[in-house]
């Protein structure tokens, strides 16, 4: 994958991600559709935290922990994270992206890993529309890239 498809890949990324963190209005981030579930909110807890913490892989770089515990912290640092990692690709080129690094779940190329984080996070947002639609609230239309 060139490092064009994934920056489009990632910019229609934090566009749609966006509108999942404002489709629920925050009196409803508490709710969970059955007792085993995660709430709204923890879902976009693991979404962007996992990201942040995922992106180490392709980026060499960390980013700082910070307290996720409303609407405004959680979408504050999806933008840190869509930013920053979209900042990176820009500054790499196609032999970067081809990279070996060690994963735990394997020797990998950074720009499956790219697609791993991209995977991790469709598989969210495809739960977050069930949510949404209990709880009476319009889900974002599907964009692609």
């Amino acid at each position: 994958m060139t490092k064009e498809a994934l920056i489009k890949k990632w910019t229609g990324n934090k566009r749609y991600t966006m509108k999942f963190v404002e489709a629920m209005p925050e009196d409803y981030f508490g709710f969970k559709p059955t007792d085993e579930m995660k709430t709204y909110q923890s879902q976009l807890i693991h979404i962007t935290t996992w990201l942040r913490t995922h992106s180490r892989f392709v980026t060499e770089s960390e980013f700082t922990k910070v307290k996720l515990n409303s609407k405004e912290t959680i979408k504050d640092a999806l933008e840190e994270f869509f930013n920053g990692f979209l900042n990176h690709l820009e500054k790499m080129d196609d032999t970067q992206l081809d990279e070996i690094v060690d994963v735990w779940y394997g020797k990998t190329a950074k720009y499956q890993i790219a697609n791993v984080m991209d995977n991790h996070l469709s598989h969210h947002r495809g739960q977050m529309v069930v949510y949404l639609r209990a709880k009476g609230q319009k889900p974002p239309s599907y964009t692609g890239w």
